[in-house]
């Protein structure tokens, strides 16, 4: 993706971290934990959330960083004016750094007990299997980082205060509309990233345009069959916000092939801001309202941002 922060000076401190920790796309972490905790606890608030919550940024920041560092020899013939290339970070601090923050991700997922971990295991391990082994392989490394995001959701599920019995309760079908959210973050960012495979050719096949939105369509619609509460309806609506949207880009992609394909990959990222909210609104209660009108507010915070910082 065109860098669009670079610039002729060497840039602070502050916006290199920014650029490394891609600041459009952390606007989207938050909220998988959140709404898997939602989904979990029936709309309940607890301290574990803030748990979840840190473990899930502080794993996905240090992923990006991980990846940067993976990805070094290619950037430096590629992209030699990104943080690392460029001189304006060193490997070695990076490095710290995403150590750093993998161990406070497992300190706070270790808070919430057994499950947590486990499942704090699972986001660690698929984020290193597809920063070092599945990223260049077509469909394996899209699903890779699809489950990356879906397990996410699945650790915010982890701190909610039955978090113990989360695979009981799972495979009693006691938490379906959790089990599709998680379903649905994770086919529809993995379609999203075999899009983002074809960023910097001349265009992408007509399938990878159209299946973000297919599978948003899919997933939001198969969610709302198990959504019973007041707030149907203001779910159904953030769906088909963010519905309208990933088609929007599919036709703009489809009807101008030589259209970027880097603009829309952060556009569809920040969607995810919209299932999110969706998510949260469904559960019906004060608390989780709340947190859908955070997430929403986020979405044009997150637009405003990328205009800076490339997302991907």
């Amino acid at each position: 993706m065109s860098d669009q922060s670079a610039t002729s000076h060497q840039p602070s401190a502050i916006l290199t971290w920014l650029q490394l920790f891609r600041a459009p796309n952390l606007f989207t972490v938050p909220g998988d934990p959140l709404a898997g905790y939602v989904l979990a606890a029936y709309g309940a608030f607890e301290a574990g959330v803030f748990y979840a919550v840190g473990a899930s940024v502080c794993f996905y920041a240090a992923g990006l960083l991980d990846n940067d560092l993976a990805d070094l020899a290619e950037d430096r013939a590629e992209r030699p004016s990104r943080p690392l290339p460029s001189g304006a970070a060193s490997p070695q601090a990076v490095r710290s750094v995403a150590g750093l923050l993998t161990v406070l991700g497992f300190f706070l997922a270790g808070k919430l007990g057994g499950t947590a971990l486990i499942v704090a295991a699972g986001v660690v391990g698929a984020i290193g299997l597809y920063n070092h082994v599945t990223k260049r392989l077509p469909v394996i490394g899209a699903l890779n980082m699809g489950v990356c995001r879906g397990l996410s959701v699945l650790l915010g599920a982890a701190a909610a205060p039955h978090g113990d019995l989360l695979w009981r309760l799972l495979a009693a079908g006691r938490l379906l509309p959790l089990l599709i959210a998680c379903g649905l973050v994770t086919v529809f960012i993995a379609a999203v990233t075999h899009l983002a495979r074809f960023e910097t050719k001349a265009q992408a096949p007509p399938a990878a345009k159209w299946l973000p939105a297919l599978a948003l369509l899919a997933g939001s619609g198969l969610f709302l069959t198990q959504v019973w509460t007041v707030t149907i309806w203001s779910t159904a609506a953030i769906f088909a916000v963010a519905a309208l949207s990933a088609l929007a880009v599919a036709i703009q992609l489809t009807r101008d092939p030589a259209a970027p394909v880097p603009p829309r990959i952060g556009q569809l990222i920040r969607l995810l801001l919209l299932l999110q909210t969706a998510f949260c609104a469904a559960a019906g209660t004060v608390e989780s309202s709340f947190a859908a009108a955070l997430l929403l507010i986020a979405w044009p915070i997150s637009r405003a941002v990328s205009k800076r910082f490339y997302a991907s």
